[in-house]
């Protein structure tokens, strides 16, 4: 029943908002055929404060009243008959342009990305929108296209680097979109919002490059010729940058749960790796590498069951163990855990009283 409630009110949601799409829209279209008849419906000398109005509530994400004063600047200026005020025009267009297509209203964004690219065909944010346009019809070769043509204008482009990367990444030419990715870190140090991804580029740069190489060292177990020291020694460092990147991105950024959710991934595959060296058996090593996990998850059962299970077989510190079982069985209170501190407690107990 919860879930079908929860469900009932994500299409509850998904209404609403299109609802608003569409009701913000056509009133802008009723504002454009008013302006027809009407003198005038903000004089030019407004149009500056109208843009400066608008930008504030783009960047609050508020689209629907944001869109109404962009309009209501385009047709100010349409009624004054004038060509003056082209860069005001190019940004007023591009901001639409740009909510049309977080809004999924791609031919809405075309035409007016059209009027903005007739302003000013080579302006970077033309381009950079025309890409995103292109990604999204599945155009994928011109999308990287006018993404080079952004980089090539402005190499500090964080946002050019990074969708060009998402597009390598998807070819599986890691190398490529490793380099990219590189660039968006390097060219968004303030970590700058942007209305139309879900984190800062140099946030989502650092989860995507992690993931690029995850891929390239996944790559190096499917060689079928002997992996050499130069190999393996690669793999090392990409497992090892991948974490790091997370760890770096999780740090700056500790609201995003899909970076969280890759950087447990990642650990508790460093930890299989180290169970697997029984020559050195580090294992405080990898329950160091558990600890991670749940200071990262504190719910995570299984990496508090792998350090009880580590203390009390091969560290041979019951305390600890029992500590770390009691943490399990307050998670997932199953019999087999309660037997084990029962267990354990008694023996404890039974040391005590030797020392006694």
């Amino acid at each position: 029943m919860k879930n079908r409630s929860q469900s009932f009110s994500r299409r509850w949601l998904i209404i609403t908002e299109i609802i608003a799409i569409i009701s913000f829209i056509a009133i802008a279209a009723i504002l454009i055929q008013k302006s027809s008849s009407e003198q005038e419906l903000y004089p030019l000398s407004q149009v500056e404060n109208l843009i400066t109005e608008a930008d504030t509530l783009f960047k609050k994400q508020d689209f629907g009243d944001a869109i109404l004063l962009y309009w209501q600047a385009l047709i100010a200026m349409d009624q004054a008959n004038t060509e003056t005020y082209a860069d005001i025009r190019l940004h007023a267009n591009l901001r639409i342009a740009e909510i049309y297509s977080q809004s999924s209203w791609v031919k809405d964004a075309w035409s007016r990305l059209k009027n903005a690219s007739i302003i000013d065909p080579e302006n970077e944010q033309v381009l950079l929108l025309s890409g995103k346009l292109h990604r999204d019809l599945s155009d994928q070769q011109e999308a990287v296209n006018q993404f080079i043509s952004v980089i090539e204008k402005n190499n500090g482009n964080s946002e050019a680097h990074y969708l060009l990367g998402v597009l390598y990444q998807g070819r599986k030419q890691y190398s490529d979109a490793s380099r990219h990715y590189l660039q968006a870190i390097e060219n968004d140090p303030d970590l700058k919002n942007i209305s139309s991804e879900k984190a800062p580029i140099g946030i989502l740069a650092r989860l995507q490059l992690s993931r690029t190489y995850n891929k390239m060292f996944q790559g190096y177990r499917l060689i079928k010729r002997k992996l050499t020291d130069e190999d393996y020694a690669e793999m090392t460092r990409l497992e090892s940058q991948s974490i790091i990147l997370l760890k770096e991105a999780n740090q700056l950024y500790p609201s995003m749960q899909e970076i969280v959710n890759d950087l447990i991934g990642l650990l508790y595959y460093r930890a299989s790796v180290l169970k697997r060296e029984t020559d050195t058996r580090p294992y405080n090593d990898i329950v160091d590498v558990y600890r991670e996990i749940v200071d990262l998850d504190p719910t995570e059962v299984q990496a508090w069951q792998e350090m009880a299970e580590i203390y009390e077989g091969f560290l041979h510190d019951n305390r600890q163990a029992l500590e770390m079982y009691k943490k399990v069985y307050s998670l997932d209170q199953h019999s087999t855990i309660l037997a084990i501190i029962k267990s354990l407690e008694e023996d404890i107990a039974a040391e005590q009283s030797e020392r006694k």
